[in-house]
């Protein structure tokens, strides 16, 4: 929707839609007196005049729901201009939002399914001082508002001839899901549904009898598996559900994924149902990220991360580039991103002590330490759960072993590497291998540890704070002190440069 500004200036409103994102924390509330009316099925005149005369208070409330949502629709306008895109909200406190069009880091169109019909979708922009994980500005458009916003803003108009598109194909997108899903994904995922969902996620429980399709599938496992306890086979089946939902929501999300380089933006689409269009503006990219797992590492795979202002902001989400790529073939992507793939002649090298091997493997062999002696003591204090208690342990030494072989196989290939502009990390973070190349300029902190016998070796942990919406910092493990001075001493002088 459209109007004339004061100054004869084009004034828009969101899609009507968005009354129903205002009013979506009661609007459950609107449950009650439709399940009222099915009572009366089949309707007639008489009937739904039976019901409104029973259920008038419950209507009275909704449409008072829906009123207020529609008078913060209707305070909602935004209007832009060849220099920046502002923003009004607010019906007693008015707030204002503008942002210049150059500052733009990134955006994001979504097309959900259930909007296409609608001809409607969602755009969030944000900058580089955007709080993580909200966007700084947050709209839900009609596509011809969005078609006049394409034709102000540069970095939604990255679409142009001659950019170069890059495909993923449909079975590395499946590996790529099927690497990069987990049941504790599934479980963060289904829990905030609940959350949020409330009093109609119980009920759809309830409908659904999930408790009852359960036990007929621990059942039907316990004829195929003789001497299994059935609570060993229930959490299983747990256990891979919240996997599969993991991996159908990465699929889902991830599916249809292509990127096009153009001169100074890049354009990510990706999605099945909801439909997503990142918009990134290259020199917003703080440093992009090789991450690897153990399986990924043994074949030669990758998966290209990039560290954008809201791109992959959200917990849920990653911030992908590319799913799934061999690694010879990331080194020309990373030069696209202004990024060195490999140093030639590099002014530092450093490779961790091996000899502290023990900083390495500790979380591990801890964990497994603990968990004969934990055992016994819950197999003597609770003899009746003997079953659950045997079967947990067995769950929990599985992953301890496996994070055991990757801490061996980062001590061994954890290095950092500099030259007058970058600095290249491989370091492990739980079970994932990163490579990271950041510029100098974006590193804003560096910190020295030592024990006391680290200091009688001359060895030290490095950590590199890097800068961004969100600071991260990185732990270089067990490097010599004399090559982390000297890094630490470099990025100082380069600063200095910098400010002077």
């Amino acid at each position: 929707m459209m109007r004339l500004g004061t100054a004869g200036e084009a004034v828009y409103r969101e899609h009507p839609i968005k009354i129903l994102r205002y009013s979506a924390k009661n609007l459950w509330l609107l449950i009650f007196p439709l399940l009222r009316s099915l009572r009366f099925y089949p309707f007639s005149l008489q009937n739904l005049i039976d019901w409104g005369a029973g259920a008038w208070f419950d209507l009275l409330v909704a449409l008072l729901i829906l009123g207020i949502g529609t008078l913060r629709w209707h305070a909602c306008t935004y209007y832009f201009d060849e220099v920046s895109i502002r923003s009004q909200s607010g019906l007693l406190l008015r707030r204002g939002t503008e942002i210049p069009l150059e500052r733009i880091a990134s955006t994001v169109e979504e097309h959900p399914f259930y909007l296409r019909p609608l001809r409607a979708a969602c755009l969030q922009i944000s900058t580089a001082a955007g709080a993580v994980p909200e966007a700084d500005m947050h709209l839900t458009l009609y596509l011809r508002d969005l078609h006049r916003l394409r034709q102000h803003i540069p970095v939604l108009q990255n679409g142009s001839t001659g950019a170069v598109a890059y495909h993923t194909p449909a079975w590395r997108m499946l590996l790529f899901s099927a690497l990069f899903s987990s049941s504790f994904s599934g479980a963060i995922y289904i829990a905030t549904i609940c959350f949020q969902g409330g009093r109609i996620t119980s009920d759809l429980v309830q409908q659904f009898q999930a408790q009852q399709l359960l036990e007929d599938a621990t059942d039907r496992a316990s004829t195929a598996f003789h001497g299994v306890p059935r609570i060993a086979i229930t959490i299983g089946i747990v256990i891979l559900a919240l996997w599969l939902i993991s991996f159908g929501r990465n699929l889902l999300r991830y599916g249809r994924f292509r990127m096009r380089f153009g001169e100074e933006f890049i354009s990510v689409h990706t999605g099945i149902l909801t439909r997503r269009r990142y918009h990134l503006r290259d020199n917003a990219i703080i440093f992009p990220d090789l991450r690897q797992n153990l399986l990924m590492k043994i074949f030669g795979m990758v998966s290209l991360h990039i560290r954008c202002p809201g791109y992959g902001s959200r917990r849920d989400t990653l911030p992908v580039l590319i799913p799934l790529i061999r690694k010879k073939g990331s080194q020309a992507l990373l030069e696209k991103l202004h990024a060195v793939p490999v140093m030639e002649h590099p002014k530092l090298h450093a490779r961790s002590n091996i000899r502290f091997f023990w900083s390495f493997v500790w979380p591990p062999v801890i964990g497994l330490c603990a968990i004969l002696p934990a055992r016994f003591i819950l197999l003597w204090l609770l003899p009746n759960l003997g079953a659950i208690i045997r079967f947990c342990s067995v769950m929990l030494i599985i992953p301890l072993v496996w994070l055991l072989c990757i801490r061996i196989v980062a001590m061994f290939t954890e290095s950092v590497t500099m030259d007058d502009r970058h600095l290249q990390m491989h370091f492990c973070s739980w079970f994932t291998f990163h490579t990271i190349t950041v510029n100098h300029a974006r590193i804003v902190r560096t910190d020295l540890m030592q024990t006391p016998a680290q200091k009688m070796y001359g060895v030290c942990h490095l950590y590199i704070t890097c800068n961004g919406p969100r600071q991260q910092r990185f732990k270089l493990t067990a490097l010599p002190e004399a090559k982390a001075r000297e890094i630490v001493e470099t990025l100082a002088r380069t600063e200095m440069q910098d400010m002077s």
